[in-house]
């Protein structure tokens, strides 16, 4: 658990997001971000880790958390990682900037005021696999702003 916080933090989960229409026009809604990033990651073989929720009832409609159970166990899981991020992208979400930072690769999309961001340490020892979705809409800043204070 400690090493998903620290790969979601190197994501930057600071992550913004509800239904609001964007600056392209586009609206998208909480369920809707989970739903095509659980589709990806799991046609690119990733299962969700069930265990860990860092989503409080709170932001819920404001930002989404996709958690990568035990990602070693994919055959590829840097390839799983790139796939997962390519089928965003087939489903309308726009890649925007990549980095990588030690071990830690990290990989954005955007679709409406959400953006996802996608951190993979796929290093020695434990590896962890993090999707983190925010609304970057005024409607959510305060909220996750709010929720960041608390420690979540």
């Amino acid at each position: 658990m400690r090493k998903v916080k620290w790969v979601a933090m190197a994501a930057g989960v600071v992550l913004l997001g509800a239904g609001c229409a964007g600056e392209d026009g586009v609206k998208v809604e909480a369920a809707t971000v989970a739903k095509e990033i659980d589709a990806a990651a799991t046609a690119a073989g990733f299962t969700k880790d069930l265990s860990i929720d860092m989503v409080g009832p709170e932001v819920k409609e404001c930002k989404v958390d996709w958690v990568v159970n035990d990602p070693g166990k994919s055959a590829d899981p840097k390839k799983s990682f790139a796939d997962t991020i390519a089928g965003l992208v087939e489903a309308g979400w726009t890649e925007g900037k990549s980095s990588r930072k030690g071990y830690v690769d990290t990989k954005i999309v955007t679709k409406g005021d959400w953006e996802v961001r996608g951190a993979a340490d796929l290093g020695e020892g434990i590896k962890a696999v993090v999707f983190a979705g925010t609304n970057t809409s005024s409607e959510c800043l305060p909220l996750l702003i709010a929720d960041l204070e608390n420690g979540k």
